[in-house]
């Protein structure tokens, strides 16, 4: 068991299409700033909002790199860049926001939300990744660097789990476990401009990395101190597979391996 990292965003965008119109702007449903509270739910989940990202700020990068501890969520809303909507862009900001929207409505924090709409009903054994304490719910060897990490820079939300029950449990939402309707929105895609990228056709729905024209296989990619990790599954949920590597790296091979056990 470790942090999944941002394959949190595949549960994260179920549990809020559980309960959120897609079509609702994120300020009739969470405390956001101002000039982001016009945008659609539906356009954080997929990355189309015109909302950035923080991953390239260099102080940022340093901050993380220090092990110093997270830096307020508000910091992060006030200087995040906002474009037109429309055009995929990858926004780790976009995912807190819908983060507090589920929060906002259920009255709890995260983890405890996103356990009782969707880790619990997939049957994903799971804890929470949200202090440098949650550590201790990994169960692999942790080094002392890694372990000084504030896992509160995962400003999306992610939970501790193993990357093959992660994947196990992708497959099960696929097949209709949370309802027909749910896998059939989220794998809605938008192709995505990455030439050579290991997904034949990619493109991101709801939460989802997927690949094909409809769709085949899709998944999720998630990477951070200590970790890097990739959970798959055939599109109908027939088959799913989970790696990870105990480093950071290029997640590439880790894909590749995922797409040749699913053909």
């Amino acid at each position: 068991m470790t942090p999944v990292y941002s394959i949190a965003k595949i549960f994260t965008a179920a549990a809020v299409l559980r309960c959120l119109d897609p079509e609702r702007e994120i300020g009739a449903v969470a405390p956001v700033p101002a000039r982001l509270a016009g945008l659609r739910v539906g356009d954080l989940l997929t990355h189309r909002s015109g909302l950035g990202d923080y991953g390239a700020w260099p102080e940022y990068r340093r901050d993380v790199a220090e092990r110093g501890d997270a830096w307020s969520e508000e910091v992060i809303l006030e200087r995040v860049e906002l474009a037109r909507p429309g055009v995929f862009r990858y926004s780790n900001p976009g995912y807190l926001l819908v983060r507090r929207a589920l929060e906002e409505q259920h009255g709890d924090r995260f983890f405890p939300v996103l356990r009782r709409l969707v880790l619990d009903p997939l049957e994903l054994p799971a804890h929470p990744f949200a202090s440098r304490a949650d550590w201790a719910h990994c169960t692999v060897e942790i080094p002392v660097g890694v372990r000084a990490y504030d896992p509160r820079w995962v400003y999306p939300g992610t939970f501790c789990a193993d990357v093959t029950d992660t994947a196990a449990a992708l497959a099960r939402l696929l097949s209709g476990t949370l309802g027909a309707e749910l896998p059939t929105a989220m794998c809605r895609t938008h192709p995505v401009d990455a030439p050579g990228h290991p997904l034949s056709d990619p493109g991101y729905g709801a939460g989802l990395m997927t690949s094909g024209n409809p769709p085949a296989i899709v998944g999720h990619g998630g990477g951070g101190p200590g970790f890097t990790l990739f959970a798959a599954a055939r599109v109908d949920g027939s088959a799913a597979h989970g790696t990870m590597e105990a480093r950071e790296c290029d997640d590439a091979p880790l894909i590749r391996r995922c797409l040749a056990a699913l053909r």
